[in-house]
């Protein structure tokens, strides 16, 4: 139980961790998602403020003209013609604002102009602008910069390089930073989500295993205290057991009849004591996973040994019929001889007491390959369909019957019947209808597997 609490604690705690790993990976997601935005606001911005100090910086005496059926550009910069023939997929708009640039003036075109107008587009609010603005030739070589600012390594981002003259052929290259502040006025709306969600589902974890720590604890309890019976009981048994060889050793020749039946009646109750603690130990592992010691058995010797019903007391007035038929070549299985006995022991007598004053078992055994099929099926009350789903639940019993006086029971014996079943390997499965009767379905492997 310890083990397999620890591994319900490393469950959930792995389970919050990832919940926190997957929110913090949100959130890296979102900033990337907010700062693709801010980038493309910028690439923007940068190409209509790159045009508006182009047309601002244009000279009077130079005029630039598109023959767009040639298509064919023109540059006059005073007496001076220049002329360019244009590719056809080239965009004659942007070739027209490009040569703005190579007729500029360049005491007007700098690199503090155009960080004064792109500052302008900026909103109030933002009172720093940190950028790095690089002019650079068509070999890449450094004409001229500007630094505004400071930008961490780790945060610095490259605008899409802006191509400014059409002979020229500068090229304006812009790092920048995307504002912290402004990332968290976007998206602190997501950040409460994320936050609120996250500390719900750890109040929830915690809620849970605490509530699992609380049955854990139950559950100890009752371990505890079917242990304190079973020794208090036990120790009055050998007692018995060791003073009844004693006296039929020394005196069982030199006593009368109604002695020796008297000390038959002591051996009888010694037996049924001894039933009642082979049912304490078992009911005692229905809190544990319980471990089977599979040996050859011989089903159809076992079923015929509990015909035999002496492991239940018989109601005066009922009358029991156990049928048994077993279609095996081979009824030999592998399975547990102590607890196997005790599954069929609970299914026979609950047969017997939640049935009327004729009572018939028919136990049928079939095998099917590497398995085999055992129907055990009563004649008796039946059980309601709203309980067949919890029927192997520990505790549990039907509504109907808690207050049946006549048929005590605490919920326990078919809990421990679907436990050993499944410690089989095998399965069980119930049909029933109401006043016709019940039939349990065991199917078990003739094999059982290693156990680890």
């Amino acid at each position: 139980m310890n083990k397999h609490f620890g591994v319900s604690w490393g469950i959930a705690v792995i389970a919050i961790l990832g919940v926190l790993v997957w929110q913090a990976l949100s959130i890296v997601e979102l900033y990337h998602f907010q700062n693709e935005r801010f980038i493309t606001k910028v690439n923007h911005r940068i190409t209509r403020t790159v045009n508006e100090l182009n047309l601002f910086a244009v000279q009077k005496s130079t005029a630039v003209s598109v023959v767009r059926s040639v298509p064919c550009l023109t540059l006059a910069k005073g007496e001076k013609i220049e002329r360019c023939r244009l590719q056809r997929d080239d965009d004659l708009a942007d070739a027209e604002y490009r040569a703005t640039y190579d007729i500029r003036d360049t005491t007007l075109w700098t690199l503090e102009k155009f960080y004064s107008l792109l500052r302008q587009g900026r909103r109030r609010g933002d009172k720093s602008f940190p950028i790095v603005i690089n002019l650079l030739d068509s070999l890449g070589n450094r004409i001229d910069s500007l630094s505004c600012g400071y930008i961490p390594p780790w945060l610095r981002m490259k605008a899409e390089p802006v191509r400014l003259g059409f002979l020229e052929k500068h090229v304006l290259e812009v790092e920048c930073m995307f504002p912290v502040h402004q990332f968290w006025g976007r998206s602190k709306n997501s950040f409460i989500l994320i936050f609120v969600f996250t500390v719900l589902l750890i109040v929830c974890v915690m809620i849970l295993m605490y509530k699992i720590n609380q049955e854990r604890k139950h559950i100890i309890g009752q371990h505890l205290f079917l242990d304190t019976v079973m020794h208090n009981l036990q120790s009055p048994l050998d007692y018995m057991s060791f003073t009844q060889d004693v006296l039929g050793k020394k005196y069982g020749n030199m006593m009368e009849i109604e002695d020796q039946q008297a000390l038959e009646g002591i051996r009888e109750k010694q037996s049924d004591m001894g039933h009642a603690i082979t049912r304490l130990l078992t009911l005692s592992d229905i809190f544990y996973r319980i471990q089977i010691y599979p040996c050859p058995l011989c089903l159809k010797e076992m079923l015929e040994k509990l015909c035999a019903l002496s492991f239940v007391k018989i109601p005066l007035g009922k009358q029991v019929d156990v049928n048994i038929s077993c279609e095996m070549d081979n009824p030999e299985i592998s399975v547990d001889p102590v607890y196997l006995p005790i599954v069929f022991e609970n299914l026979i007598g609950n047969a017997i007491k939640y049935s009327g004053k004729s009572v018939k078992i028919d136990i049928r055994c079939q095998g099917k390959g590497k398995w085999i099929e055992i129907r055990v099926k009563d004649n008796g009350i039946g059980i309601p369909s709203r309980s067949l789903k919890r029927i192997f639940e520990i505790y549990y019993r039907d509504p109907s019957m808690r207050d049946d006086h006549s048929r005590k029971g605490f919920g326990i014996g078919l809990s421990f019947v679907h436990s050993v079943v499944k410690a089989h390997h095998g399965k069980i499965t119930v049909h029933s209808i109401i006043n016709v009767g019940t039939e349990f379905i065991i199917i078990l492997p003739r094999k059982q597997w290693k156990r680890k």
